[in-house]
């Protein structure tokens, strides 16, 4: 099986509160997702819950607030022991929104 990240993201939405959520994907995943984000235009509004979103002036003030921990099969099977599935919380994860040509040169997310 390929390696696992634990993806955290940690962010305050207009200083009422605070916006976490954690996500388990492949690193060859999250590898794609650094390269999309990057070559997605910004400032950007990243929206999350009903009528919320979080403001990036860059692709690396919205990469800061992602904690990312590479993790064993065991500990995968741990967390979803406890929390009995993949993600949990929120993560306002931007996708889908590089230009076009990005997505003929790199194609779209592996998993």
């Amino acid at each position: 099986m390929g390696k696992k990240i634990l993806l955290i993201f940690k962010d305050d939405w207009a200083d009422e509160m605070d916006v976490e959520g954690f996500d388990i994907l492949s690193k060859e995943h999250w590898e794609y997702k650094k390269i999309e984000i990057k070559a997605t235009e910004f400032p950007r509004d990243v929206a999350f819950g009903s009528n919320q979103h979080l403001e990036y002036d860059d692709a690396e003030e919205y990469l800061k607030c992602f904690q990312v921990h590479e993790i064993s099969d065991e500990e995968e099977k741990i967390i979803r022991k406890y929390f009995g599935i993949y993600h949990f919380g929120m993560i306002p994860l931007i996708e889908g929104e590089a230009s076009e040509d990005f997505y003929k040169e790199h194609g779209y997310c592996p998993d």
